[in-house]
């Protein structure tokens, strides 16, 4: 695929992500995903690095649980042969404080036949780490689990 295609995926799993269609969203990835969002995973339920889209869904699962998203702008959308880089912004109300919490991020997308293979979030992790909380884990779901390889 070329460049401009591309971006396409990239903007339909931001359209998905925003109108909450998960299935949607789950459609545009890679069977072997690979799913990265940087941060300490005992502070960050969300961050470290996930496997397939089963543990994708997961992270999404436990993104909206920890907080409800107030806004989320993509601005810019740089691409060069498999990569499609995105510079934005988001705000969120996490769930345990009320706290509102805002913060630029760039996303690197790696692309394969059209479908996303990896996935790397970068954002201020000392927004939410500054605050002193351990934000909760959903019940059911251990921090190992998230974080372990699924076998294809």
């Amino acid at each position: 695929m070329n460049e401009h295609e591309n971006v396409n995926v990239v903007k339909d799993a931001y359209r998905a992500f925003g109108e909450g269609n998960l299935e949607d969203l789950i459609a545009v990835l890679d069977e072997c995903v690979k799913w990265f969002s940087i941060g300490p995973p005992h502070l960050i339920p969300t961050a470290g690095t996930r496997y397939g889209p089963e543990q994708v869904e997961k992270y999404f699962w436990m993104l909206r649980k920890n907080g409800q998203l107030k806004g989320w702008w993509p601005l810019e959308f740089i691409a060069e042969d498999e990569k499609v880089v995105t510079i934005g912004e988001w705000q969120t109300e996490l769930t345990v404080t009320g706290s509102l919490i805002r913060s630029p991020w760039v996303h690197v997308f790696t692309l394969r036949n059209g479908k996303i293979c990896e996935f790397r979030s970068f954002y201020d992790t000392a927004a939410l780490t500054d605050l002193d909380i351990a934000l909760p884990r959903p019940r059911g779901i251990a921090a190992s689990s998230l974080r372990q390889p699924v076998t294809y």
